[in-house]
């Protein structure tokens, strides 16, 4: 479970860009974050990472308070997964090389096993395992990086807008492999993402972001049917 409560954040010197921001995700659900460029989508997801520390406010991930704890340690120690929008493979690798890199944590005994998983998860990069990540799709590529931090067994994962330059096919392929995920491990899951519609069909609740608040958030349903939603994420009218 991540808890998000009343968060202020921003970076370096700078003007905060989050102004009090609450939230939480629960286990077994998806929680997209919602809203136009320059609104403190990825920001956020940065401050519950581990990324960016904030300056006043609270993040707790399965009860234990975290605000403080950078990054890598969150991933070593408190099983959390990130996936960035861009730079999230390592291209001169192989698709094996890319996932064992995600399992260096594990107990040694424990990493054939977790690629294994990953490999029956996903078919199309078993049949691909020695092909330099640079070969791959984009698509393919989005999906190695969601392998590579599920091999790590998380039970929180961050996702920072998964259907970025991808092509609309693969964008509903990627989004049915998050909702996989989700159904699959039953882990908490956020996601910053720009494709308000396709993110709201996979998930079950959302919170809609405007100037580093929250302006809206709600079960993914009915936002999908709120005008309100549409007016604030396109900025104008329905």
């Amino acid at each position: 479970m991540i808890d998000v409560s009343n968060v202020v954040a921003g970076y370096g010197d700078g003007p905060a860009i989050l102004h009090g921001i609450s939230l939480n995700a629960k286990g077994r659900e998806i929680v997209t974050i919602l809203g136009p460029n320059g609104c403190g989508k990825s920001t956020l997801l940065k401050t519950v990472g581990g990324f960016v520390k904030p300056r006043e406010g609270r993040v707790s991930i399965d009860g234990k308070d975290l605000t403080t704890v950078p990054a890598n340690e969150k991933v070593r120690a408190h099983r959390m997964g990130f996936v960035p929008q861009s730079d999230n493979v390592f291209p001169s690798l192989t698709v094996a090389e890319n996932i064992m890199l995600g399992a260096r944590f594990l107990p040694a005994a424990r990493r054939q096993d977790a690629f294994d998983a990953q490999m029956t998860a996903y078919p199309s990069l078993a049949s691909k395992v020695g092909r330099k990540a640079s070969a791959l799709s984009g698509g393919e590529r989005q999906l190695l990086s969601l392998a590579r931090a599920l091999v790590a067994e998380p039970t929180t994962l961050l996702l920072d807008e998964p259907s970025a330059g991808l092509s609309p096919a693969m964008v509903h392929e990627v989004f049915e492999a998050i909702a996989g995920i989700r159904d699959r491990t039953g882990m908490c899951i956020l996601m910053v993402e720009q494709n308000a519609f396709e993110a709201l069909g996979v998930a079950d609740r959302a919170y809609v972001l405007a100037l580093g608040q929250v302006a809206l958030e709600g079960r993914a349903a009915d936002l999908l049917a709120d005008p309100a939603m549409r007016h604030l994420y396109l900025g104008g009218e329905p």
